[in-house]
């Protein structure tokens, strides 16, 4: 694999400006190439980027001829299907209401009131009591029906770039539901920018959930865009099955699979005995490397083979990633390439490049995209940014300022244009001194140490209080964490000390994203 070799011109794509026109140019370049492909109980299916084109075009003259300009909510798992019916609800010109299949039934109720849902597409399998809801239904499972009676309409839709297309619910740490409405033109412009600085050069396995905007826009339709083929995991169970099997040169993950994948891969070379045979290994190859002799794929095949064996690059998303996880995947042979993205902005607004990164930045801004830093926030401009939160005005004016949102996150951009996350506004903590503290930098300062599997730093009665997960084998032991923090403290000024560790026996409560929610983590204290 090429090391770093600093900077170096875009990815030269042709710019699009809606979906309509991202699929007719997988349709007219890579025609009879394969698109997608799943396995299905007795055998794996393969659909070329003509019959994906011809799929969406159907189903969508269904949708324009029997709904129009109305909101149909999506439910159901990782499927082809689920991807065909997006595209097709959009391209109708009807909104595409996102909702997480795992969504309970009360909050169901609420988002579909909350988004003016009139139709739900659904997979009965995941939603027992969608049922029982009036609405008007159509089961994922028989979405071939609808292609078939979808032939015999004509579209009459005008793709208009601007108009809503679809409703994200995005949560942060407090768990509340913001409804994110985006554009084709959003969504078109953030492929197009995102792909002018990172591209594959080969298949995708796709694994993360297509409710995020992250999972269906930069795990589904950014691979669509350089056309290379992507294979639906329909669950998490068949993950090892699927990276064996379909080889992939790309993953688009969360930090949560990357710390699975990595405490997996030790789990196993102790209980084979072979931790010191691997750290040997890492020792040799980067002596080597420092040579110009790559040898990692023959050292560390037997880890190599377990993603498949051809596993180039893990794009990394969603929440923050301890560049210790970089820097050891790059040590076996796995580039992980950090990015940053908000729903909010279609998501992508950075992300390191193929052979341009810098551990511990989010990467460099997407092409046409404006990031301006005030007062340590992070503001992002251009075509990417939302339409607004729907219905919801006062919401939407609090962070659309001047043409920019203001993401509230903290961080700065170097000399070089890489992005730095440092923290989240809302969560800094401000003593009565008037010291502003962000608990993410000494969260990742702790997380460090190989006993914390999950910690969040907090003020009480004006002190830092540490909530800790400890690892499975540190569970209980309040010696070894007061010794920790001990010896943390010793290096920090007054302010930042640790005065007191409060050990939990489960994990945080988190929402959907995966993100502690932060209001909550006194649960056990």
């Amino acid at each position: 694999m090429k090391r770093l070799n600093g900077n170096y011109d875009y990815y030269e794509h042709l710019e699009i400006n809606n979906l309509e026109e991202l699929l007719h140019l997988g349709f007219k370049n890579y025609t009879d190439n394969i698109a997608f492909s799943y396995t299905t109980s007795d055998k794996k299916i393969k659909k070329t980027y003509k019959e994906v084109y011809n799929d969406v075009i159907n189903l969508s003259k269904y949708f324009n001829s029997n709904f129009k300009n109305k909101h149909i909510a999506l439910i159901g798992e990782n499927s082809y299907n689920w991807i065909i019916t997006f595209l097709a609800i959009i391209l109708s010109g009807n909104v595409c209401v996102v909702i997480d299949k795992d969504t309970l039934e009360q909050e169901l109720i609420n988002l579909l009131s909350l988004s003016d849902t009139k139709i739900i597409c659904y997979s009965a399998f995941y939603n027992p009591y969608i049922n029982k809801l009036k609405y008007k239904k159509i089961p994922l499972d028989d979405i071939s029906e609808y292609l078939k009676k979808g032939k015999n309409f004509q579209n009459n839709y005008s793709t208009l770039n601007d108009k809503d297309a679809v409703i994200f619910f995005t949560s942060g740490t407090t768990g509340a539901n913001k409804a994110v409405v985006l554009s084709q033109k959003n969504i078109a412009k953030d492929i197009y920018g995102a792909s002018s600085l990172y591209k594959p050069n080969g298949n995708v396995v796709s694994i993360l959930p297509f409710h995020h905007a992250f999972g269906i826009i930069t795990g589904i339709l950014m691979p669509l865009y350089y056309g290379v083929e992507i294979y639906i995991n329909k669950s998490l169970k068949y993950i090892k099955e699927d990276l064996k099997n379909n080889k992939p040169e790309t993953l688009f993950v969360v930090p949560a699979f990357i710390e699975t994948f990595y405490k997996q891969i030790w789990k196993n070379l102790r209980l084979q005995k072979k931790e010191k045979k691997l750290k040997y290994g890492i020792k040799i190859s980067n002596s080597l490397l420092k040579l110009n002799i790559d040898l990692r794929k023959k050292i560390f095949k037997d880890i190599l083979n377990e993603f498949g064996g051809n596993l180039h690059y893990i794009i990394c998303g969603g929440a923050y990633l301890d560049k210790k996880y970089v820097k050891w995947f790059r040590n076996i042979g796995i580039e992980i390439l950090n990015g940053y993205g908000i729903t909010e902005c279609s998501p992508v607004v950075s992300v390191n490049r193929n052979f341009y990164y810098k551990d511990g930045s989010v990467g460099q801004i997407c092409r046409k995209v404006k990031v301006k830093i005030v007062n340590d926030e992070i503001f992002v401009g251009g075509d990417i940014v939302m339409k607004g939160y729907y219905k919801d005005k006062k919401a939407t004016n609090a962070v659309l300022k001047n043409g920019y949102f203001a993401t509230g996150d903290l961080g700065y951009i170097d000399n070089e244009g890489f992005l730095y996350i440092t923290g989240r506004k809302k969560n800094i903590i401000i003593l009565s001194n008037g010291e502003n503290i962000s608990p993410e930098y000494i969260e990742a300062s702790l997380m460090k140490n190989a006993g914390i599997q999950e910690v969040i730093v907090c003020e009480e009665a004006n002190r830092l209080i540490a909530y800790i997960y400890p690892t499975e084998e540190y569970l209980g032991n309040q010696e070894y964490f007061d010794n920790l923090i001990y010896n943390y403290n010793k290096k920090r000024a007054k302010n930042h000390q640790i005065a007191l560790v409060k050990l939990r026996t489960n994990e945080f409560i988190k929402n959907h994203n995966g993100k502690i929610l932060r209001n909550m983590i006194r649960e056990e204290d």
